[in-house]
């Protein structure tokens, strides 16, 4: 069997890695990945699964799966709730327009929010439950929102390597309480304000005030083959602008002497791996690195 697949929707052959065509609204997914029903930090609940809205890019399953797992030693055993995706192949079909207007090109996901019990424990989600601007619950289940667990899931979203996060789309009140949190524990400013540019609750749908819905930035490559972003985009230029730093960094550090090499390369917190590179340094994926 042939490793390489074709594409008729684009007329071109791929690698069987994910296209994202179009916007979120009205577009559609190419060779789509599916998220795992549960994993390392992470699970979802029937409801969701029944719908089998469970596709992504690729950039957006390694950003979940990502997430979840370094978020593991910090959500006191509860794990991520994850709801509707993208349906297999995007678009405006019945398994997806019934419960979205967007989730169309597998750049959107659904995640629930951190919850606390009645006697205050941390609480695996049965179900999304709406929270009004103080953080409690609207119907009789007395849970309250996880405002600290809230946070630590926004933070890991915005500094995620595996992709960038253009929108966090959330109720306004709520957003308030997690970036007061944030601000009053003491977490760095620029982490604080670009959390605060991605925190967006929409004029046009429902208020968010029952889970948190994420999008991510078209990939420079899927731009290629049509797909589009729509707002702002200040995030991936600021994303964008980072991965140009630390290719300069590694570039410098790979033509300099190898002990300066070592010594340029810890300074860069660069993943071990960094240390086998070549001079190619234009091909470096730079998506599972950070600058710290």
């Amino acid at each position: 069997m042939s490793l390489l697949s074709g594409c008729i929707e684009l007329g071109v052959v791929t690698d069987g890695s994910s296209i994202s065509v179009g916007r979120t609204s009205g577009g559609y997914l190419v060779d789509g990945k599916r998220l795992p029903d549960k994993g390392e930090g992470f699970m979802t609940r029937e409801v969701w699964l029944a719908r089998d809205n469970r596709f992504g890019t690729d950039e957006m399953i390694e950003l979940v799966t990502g997430v979840a797992r370094r978020l593991v030693p910090q959500m006191k055993g509860a794990k991520l709730v994850i709801g509707d995706m993208s349906s297999r192949h995007g678009g405006n079909g019945l398994a997806n327009t019934a419960f979205h207007r967007s989730h169309q090109s597998g750049r959107d996901t659904d995640v629930v929010y951190p919850m606390r019990d009645a006697e205050g424990q941390p609480f695996e989600a049965d179900a999304m439950h709406a929270f009004d601007g103080r953080g409690r619950s609207h119907d009789k289940s007395n849970l309250t929102l996880d405002v600290p667990r809230t946070w630590l899931v926004v933070k890991e979203l915005v500094s995620a390597p595996e992709a960038t996060v253009q929108f966090i789309f959330m109720y306004e009140p709520i957003a308030q309480l997690v970036i007061e949190h944030a601000t009053a524990i003491g977490e760095p400013p620029q982490v604080i304000a670009k959390a605060r540019r991605a925190l967006r609750q929409p004029g046009d749908s429902a208020r968010h005030d029952d889970h948190m819905h994420v999008r991510i930035y078209c990939s420079s490559s899927d731009r290629e083959f049509g797909c589009v972003d729509f707002g702002p985009m200040e995030l991936y230029a600021e994303r964008e602008a980072e991965h140009s730093q630390l290719l300069q960094l590694v570039n410098n550090v790979v033509h300099e002497s190898p002990t300066r090499q070592t010594a340029g390369l810890a300074q860069a917190a660069v993943s071990p791996s960094a240390a086998s590179l070549g001079t190619r340094t234009d091909r470096i994926d730079l998506r599972g690195w950070r600058i710290h």
